[in-house]
């Protein structure tokens, strides 16, 4: 029986406890998993035992890994996390989806049927199964579980007060290493690395541009109209914070902070404010106020669904309107503009209503597990080997080197430090809220990685 499943996680803020909460679940089916941080996963590949692998995304960026656990006698699955929130099918599908290894899963789990069409429309799609079942970080939000952010909602209010949180999503322009802002490169360069005039990249680099523009100009703005108010600025893990400790220089009420799971700053805080980010789904679940803040807009690239759940702002002066009501505790929207957004929310997340989400996937696993595993022919497992090792050394090598995506204070920077004892405070903080998982023994494997089994 394939009794094992590997559960890599890229950015800890992200995806850990949801992963974690995956988990658990999964113990109590009979699974032993490994959980935890990516790279030590991935670097330790040859010491896995065999089991499900479920990669966090479909970008040809994993081909080479797909292919080594698949050589070495793993079953491969995948979703996407990022295959919720996107621009256009088309933007989507150039930008996140490399068909060589959406097609190397055995079962693909999609968010929901926008995001299971996506992928089946893809040119080259070979007909992987697809579950549609949601994603554990949807669970983490669900009302049964909400108390799992309470206290650390409790200790944000109490450290700032009434604020207004306003979430970033300008990696692309604004990278935590300036050699990866693609899209500024884009700009730069006059989209010389495009040959097809049909790339849609060039113009949705250019309206980013302009968003981007448009929220510097607006944190110091909401800053001097709210003086009493603290506005925290959250940027995106993968963005450089220092652009808007830069701009917020002279503004003593503005904090810039990534810390902590976003959910907890969500229920916190009295409003918050974004475009086209993950993060309005989220506090829309949360049944908290988001604002989309449009200055300029876009049907072709402007993200409809984080947009669409949210109240929108077109200019400084309807955005000013909506915080102070926020603010006010007034800030509230028509029923009827409630039922459409549920009615786009269940379009998109299957697991919006019914089972939670980390069930639907065991599920969808279930076939799979009925398969015995076994090691692959000595050719093809020797390659498996050498692609592996050629791989580690790559990497360890590449985090040498500041700039590079790979460098230790980056990858550090996506997934700090945790360990054992808080691990287990968490996986006992899921007990108790959902009173179950009392016999999970969980144990370090290697380093911010974790194994979870029956405590015998």
């Amino acid at each position: 029986m394939r009794n094992v499943l590997i559960l890599p996680c890229e950015t800890r803020v992200r995806e850990f406890d949801a992963k974690l909460l995956l988990a658990c679940h999964a113990v109590e089916r009979g699974y032993d998993v490994i959980v935890g941080w990516k790279r030590s996963i991935d670097l330790n590949v040859l010491r896995l035992p065999l089991g499900i692998y479920v990669g966090k995304s479909v970008t040809n960026r994993n081909l080479l890994m797909f292919r080594i656990l698949r050589r070495l006698g793993h079953m491969l699955t995948a979703w996407d996390e990022e295959g919720l929130v996107y621009a256009s099918t088309d933007v989507y599908q150039r930008t996140k989806v490399g068909v060589e290894a959406l097609n190397e899963p055995r079962c693909l789990f999609a968010w929901g049927e926008a995001n299971a069409e996506a992928w089946r429309s893809v040119d080259g799609f070979a007909g992987t199964p697809i579950v549609k079942a949601g994603n554990p970080r949807v669970d983490l939000l669900r009302p049964e579980l909400r108390g799992y952010f309470s206290e650390q909602a409790a200790a944000l209010r109490a450290e700032h007060g009434d604020f207004v949180l306003i979430n970033t999503n300008f990696s692309r322009l604004n990278h935590y290493y300036e050699s990866q802002s693609r899209q500024r490169k884009l700009l730069e360069d006059g989209g010389d690395a495009i040959a097809d005039d049909a790339d849609p990249r060039l113009g949705w680099a250019a309206h980013k541009a302009a968003l981007f523009e448009a929220f510097k100009a607006m944190v110091p703005a909401l800053a001097r109209r709210f003086p009493q108010a603290t506005i925290v600025v959250r940027p995106h893990p993968s963005e450089n914070a220092q652009i808007w400790l830069d701009v917020s220089a002279d503004c003593g009420n503005v904090r810039v902070i990534h810390a902590g799971n976003i959910a907890a700053w969500l229920q916190a805080a009295r409003v918050t404010i974004h475009n086209g980010c993950t993060t309005a789904v989220e506090s829309f679940l949360l049944d908290r106020p988001a604002i989309a803040y449009q200055p300029v807009a876009s049907d072709e690239y402007d993200h409809y669904l984080p947009n669409g759940l949210s109240i929108q702002a077109t200019d400084g002066h309807e955005l000013e309107a909506h915080v102070a009501r926020a603010l006010a505790g007034e800030l509230a929207s028509c029923p009827e503009h409630e039922a459409g957004r549920e009615a786009l929310a269940r379009a998109h997340i299957e697991s919006r209503g019914g089972a939670p989400a980390c069930e639907l996937i065991l599920d969808g696993l279930a076939p799979y597990r009925r398969h015995t595993p076994h090691k692959p022919a000595i050719a093809k497992r020797l390659a498996g080997v050498a692609a592996a090792e050629g791989r580690a050394l790559f990497k360890r090598t590449a985090a040498l080197f500041p700039n590079n995506p790979n460098h230790v204070a980056y990858q550090r920077h996506m997934f700090p430090s945790i360990g054992a004892a808080e691990v287990k405070a968490t996986v006992a903080r899921f007990g108790r809220l959902l009173g179950r998982f009392e016999n999970i023994r969980v144990t370090p494997w290697e380093e911010n990685a974790f194994r979870l089994t029956v405590r015998h």
